[in-house]
């Protein structure tokens, strides 16, 4: 049966929603935005109800590793890098894996597994 609420869909792409989610990220993580002010972005450039939590969950995932990967390697936008991306999607990562203090994971990522329990902070600097 189908449902009589018809699946809103994004006016962005998967590489489009990887960059902005991107964006935004690392734009929280330098402290230039909270995380309330990081939902309200979100929302206003993918055009879906995203929130800061659903922003790390969708950067963990498949579909922004394959929009990442098809980034060309000289890719920049408002003075992010490609690496910048992928420094993205390791946080997320390491986020959605680690964040609960039950041990509980935020999504069912293939990426956030591999950092279950990782101390990144020994492997940064």
């Amino acid at each position: 049966m189908r449902s009589p609420f018809p699946r809103k869909k994004s006016k962005l792409g998967p590489q489009g929603k990887t960059i902005a989610a991107a964006l935004v990220l690392l734009d929280v993580m330098d402290e230039k935005i909270d995380a309330q002010a990081a939902g309200l972005r979100l929302r206003q450039e993918v055009g879906l109800q995203w929130s800061f939590i659903t922003c790390l969950q969708y950067m963990s995932g498949k579909e922004a590793l394959g929009a990442v990967e098809a980034l060309p390697n000289d890719w920049t936008q408002d003075g992010r890098t490609k690496t910048d991306v992928i420094l993205a999607v390791v946080a997320a990562a390491h986020t959605v894996a680690n964040v609960r203090s039950d041990g509980t994971m935020l999504c069912a990522s293939d990426l956030a597994e591999h950092f279950k329990g990782v101390d990144l902070s020994s492997s940064v600097g």
